[in-house]
């Protein structure tokens, strides 16, 4: 635990610490075993500033800056530095200042080893922080380690105040756009759309150079369109396109406005494209609400560059929202893929105390070459947003690397001898796929602004010689289908690392014929049953056919979670298994964070795999499970994402076992809702037609059930036709369901156009059967089943088994049922989709009589737990948060759920990875002796 952690940190270092010798172990320890910070790459010591001082520990991402006294040191006493006395305090300020706005500590901290003074320099001014500080002792924090979450509260990190102004700049390109628009003649034509894609990509990168400080001088492009009139407008952005465009031997000398522009090549400006006329009115939200409020430097190109695309590619903008891929979720794929195992490298090489200082030199000098070897595939790219944050992270563990190298020296050229220009990270080892062309082009500058900010803060931490411009440095962004484009042709397998990346978010049933067509002919080419695969599994099968080529390659993709579920998992993952892919990493189901309606729900699921035949393939495999907030070390993990063997569930039409008793679905009208009733409306009816009375039913399907809903269904099977033609209205109703029967795309239910009083398919029956609702709530520990008798009549929205007794009630009920419900249903969104699929595939005990007397007296129990709220809804009862107000009926179901572990022999206290490895050894049993 932490707080235990924290108490024996305070012990170690009760009374010592020497600045010079102890500071870099002493914060590394803090951070990594205290607090588990895990960017332990933005951690910096002794870094030099350009005045001459130190800053003893720099932690960049989380925009804190240390000045370490020795122990006893009074943290009040002015010392000599840098000319002037000056306290710890004033010390750290100075360096804090010195640094560009965007790059300057929110936090400040001075300590002596024994005591810690934090100063939030965004509550006071410079003049006002003395006296406001939050002081506790060693001592104190050993007890309350939470006195130093605001270094890893994410609110606090820079990533949070690049989102706030990404999402700014979003929405204000996005009025300027709809601004713009309105200048072109033809606004809707293609080509007017391509040329002011083009315009938008162009003024964005023109907006982060200026205020990154990339052209000539301040304000540079504010100051080229500011005294030009609005009509002169597009004639002089179309020049200044030209210009950056155009090397400097080859520009015009009297051109002298030009000069402060630099010869930024790369093609970003090399296309020739129509700009429209300029308005006041356009000119003045330009420089007035876009250029001159915003920070463009602050931009995170990971989330501005989805933003960016979703605003204005067409396609996303009918759907509305803007939506981008959160750099959180980005890690989730990134992290355990390779990004973990780096950082544990060089934190490594830095931590390892027997390493000589040549030694250590040399091993940081393998790793820049290591970093620069690596090469990145995403296949389906987008806006590029899983390359800039790969790009940018491995630039941080460079920087990290750099810094370390060049302690101590306030310059340091990155063509040093030592260091060639080949052993640092490039955008050219970055690689990408997209279909929609206008998505290419912002990958590609989301990657060069990308670039330009890495190289900002390279620059921070050692003199560069290299240029920002011209763009020799660039992405490789193909504009193709993946599914029909050769990966080679972009990348050679042979050179290939890793492929990362998350492929559209299309179900079967919603795949455009098209996209079917590559499936077909592509991806699946001369396999069969996949069909109901969603789209993105046909990456998962290129992938596969891409890393034969070369079993080094790693792959992790975000996912659709019901490739993972139901029926999709033995299409999608029997032949991968059976081609030697094997599952090294994966999240369980999450939702995928977006700011987009359209996007809003999509429930996702992250694998990362590769060949068991790679020589980095282990028994080791990781899984994380965000409703267990935990991860861990499993030995398999299988394609329904649990960690068992790889055993697949057939959709089966009968039980695996003798046990069971046969599952139904309930009855289907398809009757266009006249035969129907909902609450009150049945004595409204009942009044108007007494003779049907005797013939209507409660009716019930899962919400129903669960709700205490009340519905009704005229059941006019075995009617008395009398009753019926006394009833003007009733005829009148039949003659309506005939009519949506004949409508009806379904041959079979044309068929029963002719039989309105009967249902299409008829379930019922006249016993009392068990209920189990189609679609339930993800959040329960249970899905509520119950009993209900022969008056009911239960919809196709529901499952039964009639006459089932009170031990099938125990076992369906139990915690070893409902586990594997979690691991095989389909989901409708998140919830469970319950199936015959569920039940035929669950393993039954072989019970002896002991067993099945205790099972059915805690059914039973269970059962008379639920009557003691005759007024509550098995939906709320069934709630986890209210688990406290129905204690019997949870007492119950843990006394029943030990019961039944207990018939198949086994006590595994409520684990479900336990559970589901044991239920998936128990249904391959049972199939291969069927």
């Amino acid at each position: 635990m932490r707080i235990e952690a924290a108490r024996r940190f305070a012990q170690d270092w009760d009374g010592v610490g020497y600045e010079k010798g102890d500071t870099q172990k002493f914060w590394t320890l803090l951070l990594r075993d205290v607090l588990h910070y895990d960017r332990m790459e933005s951690v910096y010591f002794e870094k030099r500033t350009a005045d001459g001082g130190y800053i003893d520990v720099w932690i960049k991402d989380a925009g804190v800056m240390i000045e370490q006294k020795s122990f006893g040191v009074d943290l009040d006493k002015p010392e000599l530095r840098q000319g002037e006395m000056k306290t710890p305090l004033k010390q750290v300020i100075d360096y804090a200042e010195s640094f560009p706005i965007t790059e300057q500590p929110k936090y400040v901290v001075t300590c002596n080893f024994g005591l810690f003074r934090v100063y939030d320099r965004t509550q006071y001014g410079r003049n006002d922080l003395p006296g406001n500080q939050f002081e506790f002792s060693l001592k104190e924090l050993g007890k309350h380690p939470e006195y130093l979450d605001f270094i890893i509260n994410e609110q606090n990190v820079r990533l949070q105040k690049e989102k706030d102004i990404s999402i700014k700049a979003g929405d204000q390109i996005g009025k300027l756009y709809d601004k713009l628009r309105l200048g072109y003649i033809d606004p809707d034509s293609t080509d007017s759309m391509h040329a002011l894609n083009v315009l938008c990509v162009r003024l964005v990168f023109c907006l982060f150079c200026e205020d990154a400080g990339l052209f000539g001088e301040k304000d540079a492009f504010l100051k080229y369109l500011q005294k030009i009139a609005p009509e002169d407008i597009r004639s002089k952005l179309k020049h200044l396109f030209k210009i950056l465009d155009t090397p400097n031997e080859q520009r015009d000398p009297y051109d002298v406005k030009a000069k402060v522009f630099p010869y930024v090549d790369g093609g970003l400006f090399r296309e020739e494209v129509e700009v429209p006329n300029f308005t006041q009115e356009m000119k003045d939200y330009l420089l007035n609400e876009v250029s001159a409020p915003i920070d463009w430097s602050g931009i995170s190109p990971t989330i501005f560059g989805g933003i960016f695309e979703g605003t204005l590619n067409p396609d996303r903008r009918r759907a509305g929202g803007m939506h981008y891929t959160s750099p959180e979720n980005i890690h989730r794929v990134i992290d355990p893929l390779f990004l973990d195992d780096l950082k544990k490298e060089l934190n490594d090489i830095r931590t390892n105390e027997t390493l000589s200082m040549r030694s250590r030199t040399k091993r940081m000098k393998e790793y820049l070459a290591k970093l620069s070897q690596l090469q990145f595939l995403d296949p389906a790219c987008g806006s590029g947003n899983f390359l800039t944050e790969t790009y940018l992270s491995l630039r941080k563990l460079e920087d990290t690397v750099l810094s370390d190298l060049h302690r101590g020296q306030i310059s340091m050229a990155v063509d040093d001898e030592s260091i060639s220009d080949e052993d640092h990270v490039k955008l050219e080892q970055f690689h990408g796929i997209e279909i929609n062309d206008f998505a290419v082009s912002v990958a590609e500058t989301a990657l060069w602004i990308s670039r330009l900010r890495a190289n900002s803060n390279t620059a921070v931490i050692i003199d560069m010689t290299a240029n920002d411009f011209p763009l020799k440095d660039k992405a490789d962004i193909v504009h193709g289908n993946a599914l029909r484009l050769d990966w080679n042709d972009v990348l050679s397998a042979s050179n290939c690392t890793y492929i990362i990346g998350n492929p559209p978010f299309v179900g079967s049933s919603l795949r455009s014929s098209e996209q079917t067509e590559d499936m077909k002919e592509i991806a699946f080419k001369g396999l069969s049953n996949w069909g109901k695969v969603d789209y993105c599994g046909a990456w998962y099968y290129m992938a596969q056919k891409y890393m034969e080529q070369n079993p080094a390659i790693q792959c992790a993709f975000v996912s659709t979670n019901s490739i993972c579920q139901g029926e999709q998992v033995k299409p999608m993952w029997k032949w991968l298994f059976d081609h030697h892919v094997e599952i090294k990493f994966a999240w369980k189901t999450f939702v995928w964070d977006s700011e987009a309606a359209d996007l809003a729900h999509v429930h996702c699921v992250i694998i990362g795999f590769r060949l068991s035949s790679a020589s980095s393939a282990s028994g080791v495999k990781l899984l994380y499970d965000p409703a267990r907030q935990d991860s861990r070390c499993v030995g398999n993990i299988n394609g329904y994402l649990s960690p068992a063997p790889n055993v697949f569930i057939s959709n089966r039409a009968r039980a695996v076992d003798r046990y069971h008793r046969e599952i139904v679905q309930g009855s289907k009208a398809v009757d266009g809702g006249n035969l129907l009733l909902q609450g009150g409306e049945k004595d409204d009816f009942v009044g108007r037609n007494p003779s049907i009375e005797k013939y209507i039913r409660p009716y019930l399907g899962a919400d129903e059930f669960l709700n205490n809903k009340k519905r009704w269904v005229i059941w006019l099977k075995d009617a008395d036709i009398s009753d019926v033609k006394q009833s003007r209205e009733m005829l009148e109703r039949l003659r309506a369901v005939a009519t949506v029967r004949e409508k009806s795309p379904t041959e079979e239910f044309r068929r029963f156009a002719d039989r309105p009083m009967l249902f299409v398919q008829d379930r019922h029956s006249e016993t009392t059967q068990l209920l189990f609702p189609q679609v339930s709530s993800s959040s329960r520990v249970y899905m509520p089943v119950g009993y209900v008798g022969p008056e009911y009549v239960i919809s196709n929205a529901a499952y039964s088994i009639p006459d089932a007794s009170l031990y099938d009630f125990g076992i369906v009920s139990s915690l070893m049922h409902n586990a594997w419900l979690r691991v095989i249903c389909g989901r409708l969104k998140s919830d469970y989709r319950y199936s015959p699929v569920v039940y035929n595939s669950f393993a039954y005990p072989d019970p002896d009589d002991t067993h099945r007397t205790k099972i059915e007296d805690c059914a039973n129990e269970v059962l008379k737990a639920r009557l003691l709220y005759p007024d509550c809804s098995l939906a709320d009862m069934y709630k986890p948060e209210n688990g406290i107000l129905y204690p019997e009926l949870m007492e119950a179901h843990r006394v029943l759920d030990a019961s039944v572990e207990a018939a198949y022999g086994v006590n595994f206290h409520g684990d479900e990875e336990k559970i589901v490895a044991f239920m998936f050894n128990k249904y391959a049993e049972k199939t291969s002796l069927s």
